[in-house]
């Protein structure tokens, strides 16, 4: 699909209320309990993102982006995530010099292997402003439009010189079951806990979370604005991977 045939994102903040906040704690308390008194699940789901020799996929180019050779999980997090969890990330470039990051964590019988992306990013240091609801126009996906979780985000880093400088950065994420997409972690506990609980069923979660960091001249001059800009360039470049994420 042609990236600008279709209109801009729309934002939805995601400010809940007490009291929707404490039904999503109380859903996820619960999918947790559930999902423990479930560990003897026997039925796995068939992942609904593509794979290639039954590893996860992203592809070597996406239109004028190219991409780095594809790595899997690092060293820390194999010590950290369950042995069955699978991982594939690229780093994409464009002819100007900007930069995409685009991962995808595929989980395998343990629901550990996948958790919400702010507990990383925050551990890295990024500083995360509260996430809201992107909605991005995709005619493979039913309703036409793919949801996606926004952060806008900033980081302090020291330079070889002994300097610091502010870095600000977009991460969007969102998550793909077999037939189900969502940019809710809550909504992904749930629907997990009714798969084991009801039907005895472990639901393969992939996780993809993506990044644009706002070229250095552009945050100097007006770091808002850049952030603006880099949420285009994440909505166009996944416009164009997203169809070759899915599973057929």
């Amino acid at each position: 699909m042609n990236a600008t045939q279709s209109s801009s994102p729309v934002s939805q903040p995601q400010g809940p209320g007490v009291r929707q906040l404490v039904v999503v704690v109380v859903i996820l308390v619960a999918g947790l309990v559930l999902t423990m008194l479930t560990a003897d699940v026997t039925r796995m789901c068939v992942p609904g993102i593509r794979l290639e020799n039954d590893h996860p996929f992203l592809p070597e180019t996406v239109v004028a982006w190219k991409g780095s050779q594809q790595t899997g999980l690092t060293e820390d997090e194999r010590a950290v995530l369950p042995p069955d969890t699978e991982k594939a990330a690229r780093i994409y470039t464009n002819a100007t010099g900007q930069a995409v990051f685009c991962s995808v964590v595929l989980a395998g019988r343990d629901v550990t292997s996948i958790h919400r992306p702010e507990v990383c990013l925050t551990g890295q240091g990024w500083k995360l402003e509260a996430a809201q609801t992107e909605r991005i126009n995709m005619p493979t996906v039913p309703g036409g439009v793919l949801q996606v979780s926004r952060m806008n985000a900033s980081n302090t880093i020291q330079l070889k010189n002994g300097q610091s400088a502010q870095v600000y950065a977009v991460f969007v994420y969102w998550f793909v079951g077999r037939q189900r997409t969502t940019p809710y972690h809550w909504q992904r506990i749930w629907w997990t806990t009714l798969d084991r609980v009801f039907h005895n069923r472990n639901h393969r979660w992939a996780y993809f979370l993506l990044d644009s960091i706002v070229l250095p001249e552009r945050a100097a001059a007006d770091p808002r604005a850049g952030q603006a800009e880099a949420m285009q360039q994440l909505q166009q470049f996944i416009q164009n991977v997203y169809p070759q994420l899915t599973a057929d």
